[in-house]
């Protein structure tokens, strides 16, 4: 499910690279495997794309390294197969050896076109190397093209504006929350863990904490994984997984590229930003250094009462730094580090009903999240298998300041009161995994997770007297033992069987009050699924996932304890591509049951607890559609369809038409684009249309006010010529106000009648050149 936006604003770029790399000469390694497995490491370590009319054929090819053109890699790959490759175009065909044909200047008005199987997209959120059309579940990819210095870095908006089911609250950069098809418990930033986890290639990045909106720069693609995935990744996993997978060094290429860029927002300033990475190979065949680093101004637009203008523009800095070595033909490590600072100057809520995007506020209410990373993945054979060991350890300090004097009676103060709360998180995972050669047929592994979180919140008023209101120690590990199997059954019938038991210990300080729990945990998946004649599949899966319970502390005291939430999941779904490439389909119906729901709450004081809710019910229907018209016409459609509800309250009453938050109805996305040839100049345009339908904020009656509702446009256009790049992006074009799906201030909302806007109107211009 490749998403067509991001392909757009980066498809020229492609292109080019694409023609340059055919005449490169690469440093490859590929080992022995099946015929698919081959062509699609030879694809990925390329960057070229192959084709073959008509199903795959079965065949062995030969282990290849060594630094050789991709068209003498495809002949070392094919000898002995019976197969050769063949050059149409901007691709290589793949086709019998005693099927090519002679072709005589007289014949060539005569030769119809090769009928090419559309490109393997290959997949890592399964950890490890698959074809996006042999994977049984659903699951959404938005690839970034090669080199991503064409067009503008998206963001993690952009990702969920082009797949359908994921949902993000709108609190602001480093604030929001994330869900996947309706699994949703509370737009607030409590002490529940995530239901979504946030996967940085092999280095879990979040538990409990918000997503950390890594800016998406120099990336390969984002992979949604949909639905439960306790099975690969633990607890917390009960909504599915966003796996960012970073673009990696190479080994023989030295390249960079600089962007300079400038964006304004109706109502609101105007900012600039520069962004730049690198790549640089310090031992031949062996060593490469590659880096990344930005900083960008992104615009404020709502204006404060007491002369504050544009008060809500965020800063964003940061970059990243990966080593890879090849230290043997069998063995490969990659290492890094990265880091992203987000500084916004205030929140981004106003006042309903009036004109302008304003509101009163006495002070300022800042957010600043700090991430950083460390990570070391070793991969190598063990004679016919394949081992792997990902290390990880990730920081997250997340600080933020609210005026609470709506509030302050509460906590014995008086007049105005100020509420500042800190947090810290951290999460170190080491992980080893075994499989055999090409990982399709099975793979076991074990892990250890281990999640920090501390934290402190202080009020206090003009006086200078404080009060400590919460505090958050907790500590929790996790020791797991996982594997899935997979076996051809009758015909061509698959089945895959996966587990995970997981052991989990969860400490909580609160206060002088320390509890300590212990719990055994099984998460287990089972698939049946059925390829198609040509590229696709059919496929039906159950899976289930679980999160550990905990104590609800608030006030400095503990006010309760939540128990552990489960999700069971049924998935029936396909993915299809016509013989030529130029049509695919996919979409899947969906239904979900949810056990003691964790949510998130507010306490009357403007605190945030938790409890468990009760018992939710998701049905869900998701479709999408990619066409190429011919001419350079792309279209892509997609929607979303789901009623996601609380049916019974967690005594077992019955509930009657009780919305999970956040998450809509209904959702449609539309995008076409067309290449472009302008004196010189290669590109691409593109509209997109977003439909995002109805949701409520909360399942509190208090603050269930409706949300959603709302149709964005949005445009883009880029041109490429030589190493120099041009875009120009148009967003919000209609300069929609709809309620996105956040909330305010939590110690005002029940008083002021708050929304937070969609980000109005606004135009970005960028320069890039590439060396």
């Amino acid at each position: 499910m490749a998403c067509a936006f991001a392909l757009a604003l980066v498809d020229a770029a492609v292109q080019t690279s694409s023609a340059q790399a055919r005449e490169a000469v690469y440093d490859l390694e590929i080992p022995a495997s099946s015929l698919n497995a081959a062509l699609s490491r030879f694809s990925e370590q390329t960057g070229s794309s192959v084709g073959i009319a008509g199903k795959m054929p079965r065949a062995t090819t030969r282990r290849i390294k060594g630094r050789m053109t991709a068209e003498a890699a495809l002949r070392g790959l094919l000898a002995g197969t019976g197969l050769r490759a063949r050059r149409v175009g901007s691709v290589y065909r793949i086709e019998r050896a005693e099927a090519a044909t002679v072709i005589r200047p007289e014949m060539v008005d005569r030769v119809e076109p090769p009928v090419m199987q559309p490109v393997d997209i290959v997949v890592t959120a399964q950890k490890r190397r698959e074809n996006l059309a042999d994977i049984p579940l659903s699951i959404a990819i938005v690839q970034f093209g090669p080199f991503s210095s064409g067009a503008m870095t998206p963001s993690n908006r952009d990702v969920g504006f082009s797949i359908e089911g994921l949902a993000t609250t709108n609190l602001g950069p480093g604030r929001n929350r994330q869900f996947i098809r309706g699994v949703a418990d509370s737009p607030f930033n409590g002490q529940s863990q995530s239901t979504v986890a946030v996967q940085i290639d092999d280095a879990r990045a979040t538990f409990d904490a918000p997503n950390p909106d890594l800016r998406l720069i120099d990336m390969d693609q984002v992979e949604v994984l949909k639905g439960p995935q306790g099975p690969l990744y633990g607890s917390g996993a009960i909504g599915g997984i966003y796996h960012i997978v970073t673009r990696k060094p190479v080994i023989d290429e030295a390249s960079g590229w600089l962007r300079m860029s400038a964006e304004g927002v109706e109502h609101g300033g105007v900012t600039g930003s520069l962004e730049g990475v690198m790549n640089m190979p310090l031992i031949p065949g062996r060593l490469a250094l590659r880096g990344s680093a930005y900083r960008v101004v992104e615009p404020g637009w709502i204006d404060n009462a007491d002369g504050r203008e544009n008060s809500n523009s965020t800063k964003i800095s940061g970059s990243r730094l990966a080593l890879r070595w090849i230290p043997s033909e069998d063995w490969l490590l990659d290492a890094g580090m990265s880091w992203q600072d987000i500084d916004a100057r205030d929140s981004q809520y106003i006042i309903s009903g009036r004109e302008d995007l304003t509101r009163d506020s006495r002070i300022a209410e800042p957010t600043d999240n700090d991430f950083k990373m460390g990570h070391v993945t070793v991969e190598g054979a063990l004679g016919n298998l394949r081992f792997v060991s990902a290390s990880s350890i990730v920081n997250q300090g997340y600080e933020y300041i609210l005026d609470a004097s709506d509030s302050a009676a509460y906590f014995g103060l008086e007049g105005f009161a100020r509420f500042q709360d800190s947090r810290a998180y951290a999460v170190l995972n080491q992980e080893f995994r075994l499989s055999n050669e090409t990982g399709q047929d099975w793979l076991i592994g074990a892990s250890l997770l281990r999640a920090t979180s501390k934290g402190r919140s202080i009020v206090s008023d003009e006086s200078g007297v404080s009060r400590t209101v919460e505090t958050l120690d907790r500590r929790t590990t996790e020791l797991a033992v996982f594997g899935e199997f997979s076996r051809q059954l009758a015909g061509r019938l698959r089945a895959t069987l996966g587990a995970r038991l997981i052991r989990t210990v969860s400490r909580d300080l609160t206060t002088e009050l320390e509890a300590r729990a212990k719990r055994m945990l099984v998460s287990p998946s089972a698939s049946l699924s059925l390829p198609l004649d040509e590229a696709g599949i059919i496929y039906l899966r159950y899976a289930r996932a679980k999160r550990p319970g905990g104590l609800a502390a608030s006030d400095a005291e503990v006010s309760g304890q939540y128990a552990a939430d489960k999700v069971n999941t049924l998935d029936l779904g396909f993915r299809r591509s016509g013989s030529d490439g130029r049509l695919s389909l996919s979409g899947s119906i969906y239904h979900t049951r949810w056990d003691r729901v964790q949510s998130d709450y507010l306490l009357p004081n403007g605190l945030v607890s938790t409890r468990n809710a009760g018992r939710g019910a998701i049905y869900g229907l998701e479709a999408d559609l990619d066409w190429k018209l011919g001419a350079g016409i792309d279209i892509a459609a997609g929607t979303s369809v789901q009623r996601a509800r609380l049916v019974r309250a967690d005594d077992g009453s019955h509930l009657k038409g009780v919305a999970l938050p956040v998450v809509p109805d209904l959702s449609f996305r539309l995008t076409a684009s067309k290449a472009l040839a302008i004196k010189g100049w290669r590109g691409r345009i593109a509209a997109r249309a977003n439909y995002v339908g109805s949701a409520s904020l909360s399942f509190d009656d208090a603050l269930n006010r409706p949300m959603g509702n709302y149709a964005v446009l949005s445009s883009d256009l880029y041109l490429d010529k030589g190493p120099w790049t041009v875009a120009v992006r148009l967003d919000n074009a209609l300069d929609i106000r709809g309620d996105s799906f956040s909330f305010g201030n939590p110690f005002s909302i029940r008083t002021q009648n708050q929304l937070t806007p969609l980000r109005p109107r606004g135009l970005e211009v960028a320069i890039t050149r590439r060396w």
